[in-house]
């Protein structure tokens, strides 16, 4: 999980196109870039929709007079956060020369999840998972539209990637406490499970910034220590291409253009689309919708990678894209309790995961994508007998970890503050000053709760099936109201990989030298983003890069 300021809020919508393969840019000649063809393209362009997107026609090559300086390397990563970071410090342990090229001033890390399937921390607290059930349960929550075996190498693979991790974590002595999450879901349907892992108290979480910062900066002082060269402030702008196999990349620093050669290969880790709006709306459109974007550093996710990747022969997955959307746009609690719209009628069973929760609320009418939880005094206790139950993510603890229990502490005093702030949480006496405070129609809105309450008393859910134990009654008074709606995350949609993490082409066979990782690549997904270990995306960008960092030096 994220806590960045938003960004991006308010971008238009258009439809999306489906489907995309891009021909190889031209041969390089004597080490220069070759000019780029014209792309083969399998789009589908939508009524209403420009005829062509920006990215369908590749650039000119960058002539080879305005090359100021080439670096030989063998292997070259485009992007230096988590998944590139984990892919530098793999590839050079065995024995390449590294290099990375970074768009921004430096590395970077966010959140605070890190989710994988088994380590040597959950052993010893005991916590075991059954991977075929995992496996089943990530495929139906994705829609079947995942690629089975990428499912199957995550699960096979993220354990080993984790202790990699853990080890050099505890070395690195960072961190005053490491552990597994204890608040994942514990619905029978959207279940999630134990494997969450936290790096709590490293240096740049103590001056108020995100654990997920001192994730990456145990990998790029590992990285730094172990002679990986960066070049910060150098966007990469294409591929170098000799025959069919990619063989460099042409990046351009505050001097000038640079050519990074790559006798073994280069690695896409430059993220997602989200923050350019024009990909978004082709790719992820429902991703526009949410109540802006809280993806950091704002202005670099913008697709280099996946553009570079297509002019270069590579392809996408079906789209429309993933969408990693959380109600953490407003207030970060919503817990079980009742739902409402900004016209005070109830839309869902509240008993869900996250991801449910930003998606029905984006549904909903209303002068913007929000919704409300309502409840009364007895809330500490309610929440307390509904973790056997439910819990998990805005629910539960964002941070409690195996074995402490929940205690009401932190939500009172995070409540307080929403209350006091007074734009997000809100707290009235009577359902009528309460109904006025967040704006809704007094009478549908008490009609809503003396129905739920009905239906509460009656331990039976007609309207929308909500289990009996996670139904409780709001008539004892103050009662509360916390604003809450969908941030984009991420957009964990890209390039079509092989279990080697190298780009295919259209006919699905691997282009040589190429390879992405993290949400620059695809096929994990489908059609959401699941939860079943809460985490997984960053749990998937340390393992792909813990994966591509050796296959890369394998040839």
């Amino acid at each position: 999980m994220s806590t960045e300021e938003k960004s991006n809020k308010g971008i238009s919508r258009r439809d999306f196109f489906k489907g995309s393969a891009f021909a190889a840019v031209g041969l390089a000649t004597g080490g220069v870039l070759a000019g780029c063809g014209t792309p083969k393209t399998t789009t589908q362009t939508p009524a209403g929709s420009p005829a062509k997107y920006s990215w369908e026609t590749p650039p000119a090559a960058i002539p080879a007079s305005q090359i100021k300086e080439t670096i030989d390397a063998d292997v070259v990563i485009v992007g230096a956060g988590l998944s590139g970071l984990s892919a530098a410090v793999r590839a050079k342990e065995n024995g390449a020369k590294v290099v990375v090229v970074e768009k921004g001033a430096t590395w970077t890390g966010r959140g605070g999840h890190f989710g994988v399937f088994e380590s040597r921390e959950m052993k010893k607290l005991g916590l075991v998972n059954d991977k075929e059930k995992l496996v089943r349960e990530w495929i139906a929550q994705t829609g079947n539209r995942v690629k089975e075996e990428l499912v199957w190498l995550f699960m096979n693979q993220s354990g080993a990637a984790m202790d990699w991790f853990l080890t050099k974590a505890e070395a690195s002595k960072l961190f005053s406490k490491i552990g597994v999450l204890a608040s994942y879901y514990k619905g029978s349907t959207y279940t999630e499970y134990p494997g969450t892992h936290m790096f709590l108290g490293g240096p740049n979480q103590k001056k108020g910034g995100m654990p997920g910062t001192d994730v990456s900066l145990v990998l790029y002082n590992e990285a730094d220590k172990l002679g990986v060269k960066f070049y910060f402030e150098s966007p990469a702008e294409q591929l170098v291409k000799e025959g069919d196999r990619v063989v460099g990349v042409v990046a351009k620093g505050k001097d000038g253009y640079k050519r990074f050669n790559a006798s073994k290969g280069v690695i896409i880790a430059t993220g997602d689309i989200g923050g350019n709006k024009e990909m978004t709306e082709a790719y992820a459109p429902v991703a526009l919708k949410a109540n802006g974007s809280q993806y950091v550093p704002v202005g670099v996710n913008t697709g280099d990678g996946h553009k570079m990747a297509m002019w270069a022969g590579g392809t996408i997955e079906d789209t429309p894209f993933p969408t990693m959307i959380h109600p953490q746009a407003f207030a970060w609690l919503s817990y079980f309790f009742l739902f409402i719209n900004q016209k005070g009628n109830r839309f869902m069973n509240e008993d869900t995961w996250v991801q449910s929760k930003s998606l029905n609320a984006i549904r909903q009418p209303g002068d913007g994508p929000w919704a409300f939880s309502i409840f009364d005094s007895k809330w500490p206790e309610e929440v307390k007998a509904s973790l056997p139950y439910g819990g998990g993510m805005f629910w539960d603890s964002m941070g409690r970890l195996v074995p402490s229990e929940w205690t009401p502490d932190a939500d009172q005093k995070t409540i307080q503050g929403y209350i006091d702030q007074g734009k997000v949480g809100f707290k009235a006496d009577t359902l009528d000053e309460l109904a006025q405070k967040i704006g809704v129609p007094a009478d549908q809105f008490k009609a809503t709760v003396a129905r739920y309450n009905e239906l509460a008393k009656a331990k039976k859910d007609t309207d929308f099936g909500k289990r009996s134990e996670l139904l409780t009654t709001i008539e004892k008074g103050p009662f509360y109201a916390l604003k809450f709606g969908g941030a984009l995350l991420t957009v964990v949609g890209g390039l079509n990989v092989d279990t080697k993490l190298r780009v295919l082409d259209a006919k699905k066979n691997p282009i040589q030298g190429l390879y992405a990782v993290g949400n620059a690549s695809g096929g994990l997904y489908g059609v959401d983003y699941p939860t079943v270990i809460p985490g997984n995306s960053h749990g998937r960008a340390l393992t792909w890069g813990y994966i591509a960092g050796k296959t890369v030096t394998e040839g």
